[in-house]
């Protein structure tokens, strides 16, 4: 019984110290993640003096500095650099691990999306809806923004981007093809290259950058966002040119028409990009396969 007893003991010690070895570990990426202690507190729903007395720990603990620490900043060490480059994989990995175990039978948590503010809303609520629908104990937290994401620093599982995906340092996955047209809130006659100059244009995505360069008459508004630009056709004599699926709607109850040209219009690219991690929970990856597969379905 003695040896017994001696042997409960000495696991439940290994056990205690790996525990806290990869507490230590989760923190220290966090804070390199982030470049605060505040901010990783924050994250991790811990006081700063726990994650600076963690991060005190692994550094004594391994013999080296890991991070630069400044009134202002913080930043990794040459030390601190690589060992972030061979810590967080693995505890992606066993993260996922994790995951894969808690949503062996049913998908659950939440998933953090960031989408533009010109993505079609009713299109974004059938996705979110129909696997919803599938998976009632996932969740979603939804960015609708046109300002930069790090999507890294902010958490976020993926977003949906079109025509520039984002940098190399993430994975952009195209998944479909958003058609473009003209439109105008009144019936017109087929546009081509010799006849589009005589109406008032409105390119606020440079599709036909050719014809509508320059040409935005005083008695119009120019701009880059695609739902006013849908808001001056609905109410000024213009043909503008955007996505169809920001349209349909409104073509579907008359509010708008789709014009006959001869002109060359491109297609836009979408893209799901997610952050260069090798493990992803189920849920995204289920979400992902979702989207993909809804996309050929309406295809």
């Amino acid at each position: 019984m003695r040896l017994e007893y001696s042997d409960n003991i000495a696991y439940i010690i290994r056990f205690s110290c790996i525990m806290t070895n990869i507490t230590q570990l989760q923190t220290f990426v966090e804070v390199a993640r982030l470049n605060s202690f505040a901010e990783a507190a924050e994250q991790l729903h811990v006081p700063r003096s726990t994650v600076t007395a963690r991060v005190q720990a692994l550094e004594e603990r391994l013999g080296v500095q890991l991070l630069h620490r400044t009134t202002r900043r913080v930043s990794l060490t040459l030390e601190g650099e690589r060992f972030m480059q061979q810590c967080e994989p693995a505890l992606e990995a066993l993260q996922q691990a994790e995951s894969d175990l808690l949503e062996k039978d049913e998908l659950s948590g939440n998933i953090r999306i960031s989408v533009p503010t010109d993505y079609p809303a009713h299109t974004l609520e059938h996705l979110l809806s129909s696997f919803t629908e599938k998976h009632p104990k996932v969740s979603f937290y939804v960015d609708m923004s046109d300002n930069p994401v790090d999507l890294v620093a902010e958490h976020f599982d993926l977003a949906i981007r079109a025509r520039k995906p984002g940098e190399d340092a993430l994975i952009a996955q195209r998944y479909t093809y958003d058609h473009v047209g003209l439109f105008c809130r009144k019936p017109q006659k087929t546009i081509t290259a010799k006849n589009i100059n005589t109406f008032a244009l409105l390119d606020p995505g440079g599709f036909l950058a050719e014809y509508s360069a320059g040409k935005t008459p005083d008695h119009l508004i120019e701009t880059t966002n695609f739902r006013l630009t849908k808001q001056l056709a609905l109410s000024r004599d213009c043909i503008v040119v955007l996505p169809l699926s920001l349209c349909e709607q409104e073509v579907e109850q008359g509010l708008l028409h789709v014009l006959k040209t001869t002109l060359e219009v491109p297609q836009v690219p979408l893209y799901i990009v997610t952050p260069a991690r090798k493990h992803r929970p189920k849920r995204t990856r289920a979400f992902i396969q979702h989207i993909i597969e809804t996309a050929k379905a309406g295809q």
